[in-house]
C-alpha cells in the first residue's frame, strides 16, 4: 500500500512539474528573435530595464517564469540567482524546459534548456548575442539545472 501511494505521488509530481517546465520553454519561444537594438522599446517594456545597458538574461527568465505561473528567485535579474529557482536536477537528468545556469570565468548566464546532446546544450535565453535566441553552450559550463 505504501509503495503504491509513493508511486502515485511521484507520478503526480512529475505530471505537475513537467508541464511547468514545458510552459516556460513555450513562453520563451514567443519572444525568439527580439533584439536589444532593433526591438529596444519592446524589450524595455517587457523587461522593465534597458537591455542595451543592463545584462538581461535573468530579467528575461523572470518575465517568462511569471507568465508561466512560476515564482522567480529573489534578485532574479542576476543570472546566478537562478541557481535557487525550483529544485535542483542532475545535469544528466535535464529535460527541455529546465532552467540552466552556465558559468564562463566569473560570469554567469541563465536560460532555458532546448536540447542536450553529447557535449553541447542548446539554451534559449535573452541576451545571447543581444537577442532572444537559441545558442550552444558547453555541457561542462553548466553549474546548475533547475526544474
Amino acid at each position: 500500500m505504501r509503495v503504491s501511494a509513493f508511486l502515485l505521488a511521484v507520478g503526480l509530481c512529475a505530471a505537475v512539474i513537467t508541464p511547468a517546465s514545458a510552459g516556460m520553454l513555450n513562453q520563451a519561444e514567443q519572444y525568439a528573435g527580439l533584439h536589444e537594438g532593433k526591438n529596444n522599446k519592446t524589450l524595455k517594456a517587457i523587461l522593465g530595464v534597458n537591455p542595451r545597458k543592463t545584462p538581461w538574461c535573468g530579467h528575461f527568465l523572470s518575465v517568462v517564469a511569471e507568465k508561466s505561473g512560476r515564482t522567480p528567485p529573489k534578485s532574479s535579474g542576476f543570472a546566478k540567482s537562478w541557481k535557487s529557482f525550483g529544485y535542483a536536477v542532475p545535469v544528466g537528468a535535464a529535460k527541455p524546459g529546465d532552467v540552466v545556469v552556465v558559468r564562463s570565468g566569473k560570469r554567469y548566464h541563465a536560460g532555458i534548456l532546448k536540447s542536450m546532446s553529447g557535449a553541447t546544450a542548446q539554451i534559449l535565453g535573452g541576451n545571447q548575442s543581444g537577442r532572444v535566441q537559441v545558442s550552444n553552450f558547453s555541457r561542462k559550463s553548466i553549474v546548475s539545472v533547475r526544474r
